[in-house]
């Protein structure tokens, strides 16, 4: 989608007159109203949602079974499948692409690693008690990633198998992310987001957030998403809050790829009714440039949301409707 150049300047932080400012408002207004352009729904897939570096696999979760399934960018067809122990909750590659690493709802052998090539299962581990609900490879050593887990900890982990290092959290974590530059990984424990120096798993910073469930770092690594909040990475200060209706919650959020735009994702709760939604908000200002509802049925709920290596794609799954799409980034 070409954006107005009045939304565009503002979206870029540009000086803009008074008028400019009304036209880009307006032109915010009517954006918020788009739908997205799907370009395929995958059944029976309704877990966490990962894309390829390469661009041209979209990991998911079969609905209900123990399998992920990678998905071909160009129709959603199968291009493979994976076996792994209970239900697959978190799903990440590593930075060349080469392995996939799967964290799952089992209270044992919750953790997989994977070669993608050939399928191999690298190993398998009880990466934490009672769930491994989140994962993520390093940004920048190509040996290593991070879990987070219901039973308090985030680690660290070599891609061997071998424990590197056990970060006490204060509640169950729900999900991690690491800086750009592979320093600190973020994990938010019930709110409270820890800031983890990789190095020495030493604790840097306490934020307190409103969501539960979600957290990411901007691309440039200066900004804290929970998909409700943004928050000053380098002092925890609370930038601006995120406009999600009372009643509603997120569950997943990511940036675009110019980091310009939060993507969040969860459900509105009209009229006690569960409606999945998905919601871009323009990190300069936290105005909503586009809100996606009704994305499915009744009691049902975005479960993930990903932005496409190219910035181009927005992959997301639908909890209860069990199906993933792909549809267009309109940012």
């Amino acid at each position: 989608m070409t954006l107005p150049l009045t939304l565009a300047l503002a979206m870029a932080g540009c000086a803009v007159s008074a008028e400019e400012q009304a036209q880009a408002d307006e032109a915010a207004t009517a954006s918020s109203a788009l739908a997205p352009t799907i370009r395929w729904t995958a059944a029976n897939a309704g877990g966490p949602v990962a894309f390829s570096p390469d661009g041209t696999r979209l990991a998911t979760a079969a609905g209900g079974q123990e399998l992920m399934k990678l998905l071909a960018i160009g129709d959603g067809s199968v291009a493979q499948t994976l076996a792994v122990e209970g239900s697959p909750d978190a799903a990440a590659y590593s930075r060349d692409g080469a392995l996939l690493a799967v964290g799952t709802s089992a209270f044992n052998q919750n953790l997989s690693l994977f070669r993608v090539a050939t399928g191999q299962l690298v190993f398998q581990t009880t990466g934490h008690n009672n769930a491994t609900t989140s994962v993520q490879f390093s940004p920048t050593n190509p040996n290593q990633f991070a879990t987070g887990g219901r039973d308090r900890n985030t680690k660290i982990w070599n891609i061997d198998g071998t424990l590197v290092r056990t970060m006490r959290d204060s509640l169950r974590v729900l999900a991690i992310a690491y800086s750009p530059d592979g320093a600190t990984i973020a994990s938010n424990s019930g709110g409270n987001v820890h800031l983890w120096r990789v190095s020495d798993g030493t604790l840097l910073r306490t934020i307190v957030a409103t969501n539960v469930f979600a957290v990411a770092y901007s691309p440039d690594g200066t900004l804290i998403s929970t998909g409700t909040q943004l928050f000053n990475a380098a002092t925890g200060a609370l930038v601006r809050n995120l406009a999600w209706p009372a009643g509603g919650s997120v569950t997943t959020t990511t940036f675009t790829k110019d980091g310009r735009a939060v993507v969040a994702g969860g459900e509105d709760f009209p009229n006690n009714v569960d409606v999945p939604t998905i919601r871009y908000f323009r990190v300069a200002d936290g105005a909503t440039l586009a809100t996606f509802d009704q994305l499915g049925g009744a009691n049902a709920y975005v479960k993930s949301v990903a932005i496409s290596p190219d910035g181009r794609s927005l992959g997301y799954t639908v909890a209860t409707d069990e199906k993933t799409v792909l549809a267009a980034s309109p940012f």
